[in-house]
């Protein structure tokens, strides 16, 4: 898929090793994750490129700062990334009719990202947007037991943060009388046997919100950790959803 950052094993542990150390050598590196120092100096790159601060110095690399944001190998559920695309929903459908399962599709910008009735959900950096794949072994009429894990998960998560949460009977989530998130399910089966589901999410984090809607940023009046945010959330969607065993 163009423009799609995947996980990457080798970045996992490039990390690891720049977290536990002050300093580490591109040769211990390559040594340790067994790759070559040329592999790791590509890869050192790529992670600038997308915000991570690194410097390197005569006795090796240092990790100065990070972006914080949920690429793939920052996460421990299969997913895909991507800076701007139109809709997470969009790609989600093109895996999913290609077999693919229980698959996270995060954008940190969409340019189309779709509401309910066929509204726009506004979608900016700071956000947190993603869609889920999912083939459960469900008839049409059962779709909902999905929604309902959703929607619990983000009320949790939220709340985690002290905030009043409101849940509509439509499924968006708002907080002091402000639109915060929603959700969107798209559905391909039969009757008695659905196909696959694709569950898209949209939460305002650190994002400009539009007239009536709120962010986490705005109601804590601080920035929020979307990393942290992400992880807390997409374990107790895991969590739910394995509970009504669907996961």
């Amino acid at each position: 898929m163009k423009g799609a950052i995947r996980d990457s094993s080798i970045k996992r542990e490039i990390l690891k090793k720049l977290r536990c150390r002050k300093v580490v050598s591109g040769d211990e590196i390559a040594r340790e994750v067994k790759t070559s120092r040329v592999a790791v100096w590509k890869h050192i790159n790529e992670l600038k490129t997308l915000g991570y601060s690194i410097i390197s110095t005569p006795k090796g690399y240092i990790l100065i700062s990070e972006p914080r944001k949920p690429y793939p190998w920052e996460l421990d559920f299969e997913s895909y990334y991507f800076k701007e695309i139109e809709s997470t929903m969009d790609i989600a459908r093109e895996l999913a009719e290609k077999g693919a399962k229980n698959v996270f599709v995060i954008a940190e910008k969409q340019t189309r990202g779709r509401g309910r009735v066929g509204s726009e959900w506004s979608s900016p950096e700071g956000g947190l947007y993603f869609s889920l794949i999912l083939k459960p072994e469900l008839s049409l009429a059962d779709v909902n037991r999905i929604v309902y894990p959703f929607l619990e998960a983000l009320k949790e998560g939220l709340e985690d943060y002290g905030l009043p949460v409101e849940v509509a009977p439509n499924g968006n989530i708002f907080v002091n009388g402000k639109k915060i998130a929603g959700i969107l399910v798209e559905v391909e089966g039969e009757l008695d046997q659905v196909k696959y589901v694709i569950i898209g999410v949209g939460v305002n984090v650190n994002n400009p919100t539009p007239v009536n809607g709120t962010s986490m940023k705005e109601e804590l009046k601080k920035e929020v950790d979307l990393l942290e945010f992400t992880r807390s959330l997409f374990t107790k969607i895991y969590k739910h959803l394995s509970a009504e065993a669907i996961f």
